[in-house]
């Protein structure tokens, strides 16, 4: 789950917060836990501020206890004399950290930990308008820990509040390069994306849930996946 809320720039041109909380079951075969998911989004006269954090629940125990934390901070920074230019006001350039880290039961059942590899990412962002829809596209380059030479990523990002706001579809689609484990000298892609379906119940709280749909993630080669999920979202 990520940049579900980035959108919400071109919506609030002024200074301002969005928060949201999310609880979802994932119900894909090599998964059967839940995740917490805490997003933040604000806006101010340079640009805006965006992170989000994932809390996964798969720790062995009754009940199962957090196993991973994963997240995301990205700043958008406006960028100065194109403020003013058609098509172009919109742009910013783009700073991302991503990381986290988690714990499992080695075969010993002996409690052991792990990192994820972070990585740097750098580049543009820009909206589009397709008919009703906005979509962001964010061209990047990204740097994984430990690699002399960076990838490319592109993103995609949708929000888009249907039937008098009562229904949220949203979501992103990631690509990028990185190097094959089995053969640090080529190169291979990978796809990610998680669009998103809500109905609220209230003007705070939705019920719904998403589709995660991968290939080669998080290293290849792995097939074309796809993990259901269901949950809540609470609007703060």
């Amino acid at each position: 789950m990520k940049k579900l809320i980035i959108l919400l720039f071109l919506l609030a041109p002024l200074p301002g917060l969005a928060q949201n909380l999310q609880l979802q079951y994932d119900f894909g075969n090599d998964r059967k836990f839940y995740t917490a998911t805490l997003e933040m989004f604000k806006t101010d006269t340079l640009g805006f501020t965006y992170w989000f954090v994932d809390f996964d629940f798969d720790f062995p125990g009754h009940p199962r206890s957090m196993s991973a934390v994963y997240g995301e901070i990205s700043r958008d920074f406006y960028i100065p004399g194109l403020r003013r230019i058609p098509f172009f006001d919109q742009l910013s350039f783009h700073l991302e950290y991503d990381d986290g880290f988690g714990s499992f039961k080695d075969p010993e059942m002996k409690t052991a930990a792990f990192s994820f590899n972070n990585v740097f990412l750098t580049g543009f962002s820009h909206p589009l308008k397709i008919g009703q829809v906005i979509i962001t596209t964010q061209w990047l380059l990204r740097m994984p820990r430990g690699m002399d030479v960076p990838d490319f990523q592109f993103t995609v990002v949708w929000f888009q509040p249907v039937f008098k706001g009562k229904v949220l579809v949203t979501g992103f689609a990631d690509l990028w390069s990185q190097d094959k484990l089995a053969e640090p000298d080529d190169k291979e892609l990978v796809f990610q994306t998680e669009p998103q379906l809500w109905y609220f119940l209230t003007r705070k709280i939705a019920v719904g849930g998403e589709a995660e749909i991968s290939r080669n993630f998080p290293a290849g080669p792995v097939g074309w996946k796809c993990r259901p999920t269901l949950g809540f979202r609470w609007e703060f």
